[in-house]
């Protein structure tokens, strides 16, 4: 992480060095944000019904020892009649409260914490949702894509763009000189991408040839489109790899 002042100093230093990388990314459009927001908040949608259905299962399984505060052993379960006023009245009414909230714990419903709020607050640092129980909310399960680069203290940050002149480029040298990654790391982060790459297209073969044997055929020209374009980065990715380190393993 920089602050402002030194990455307008990095800024003139890579200017007067001439420099033909750019160190960070550039932002996002406008265009391409309101479209990952879109599809972000089908997958929240979704997802949420998910987390909803799955704690409650794990809730049925767990007789109530959520509703018992761990310390003081206080049920604030809906069972009891607590006269009003009383602190297990008003831990019981808070608790009540979470009825159409079933993916908030009890414990953390007291908070008052709400299922809109749980899924309007993503962690970046852990790339999931926090209090949700155990379930694992990752990337891996939940495909939620995260564009706002921000810390642990909600401090936005700049992304390297050594992927990108990499495959501008395709020189190694270029990365670690002008992009400043570590010559142990640039080799694994660039392969990193390459099998990332490789991945998508082929995921989106799988995809195409489906697509293919369906009586309507609505959604292959997308797919097509974006298999041509992809295969083209994918390319060009590759024998900038394979020219760069010739000496490896081909892939």
């Amino acid at each position: 992480l920089i602050t402002r002042s030194e990455y307008q100093d990095l800024s003139d230093y890579r200017r007067e060095s001439k420099y033909n990388s750019k160190l960070f990314l550039p932002t996002i459009s406008e265009e391409f944000r309101k479209r990952v927001d879109k599809y972000n908040s089908i997958v929240k949608d979704v997802y949420g019904c998910y987390i909803e259905n799955v704690t409650k299962y794990l809730r049925s399984l767990n007789n109530e020892q959520e509703e018992i505060l761990p310390f003081s052993n206080i049920s604030f379960s809906q069972k009891p009649d607590y006269d009003n006023g009383t602190f297990e009245y008003n831990l019981h009414y808070h608790e009540s409260q979470q009825i159409k909230n079933p993916s908030i714990s009890p414990f953390a419903g007291l908070s008052g914490l709400t299922h809109e709020q749980l899924m309007s607050n993503y962690n970046s640092i852990i790339s999931s949702w926090d209090l949700v129980y155990d379930l694992d909310l990752s990337p891996k399960v939940v495909p939620f894509v995260d564009i706002d680069c921000r810390d642990h203290t909600n401090t936005s940050y700049h992304l390297n763009s050594y992927a990108l002149e990499f495959f501008k480029q395709g020189s190694e040298a270029s990365l670690i000189n002008e992009n400043g990654l570590s010559p142990g790391d640039t080799y694994s982060l660039l392969l990193d991408l390459h099998l990332v790459l490789s991945s998508v297209k082929t995921s989106l073969e799988v995809i195409i040839n489906n697509e293919q044997k369906q009586t309507t055929n609505n959604d292959l020209a997308i797919f097509e489109q974006l298999y041509k374009t992809l295969s083209n980065v994918q390319n060009i990715f590759s024998r900038n790899f394979q020219r760069q380190y010739p000496s490896r393993n081909q892939m």
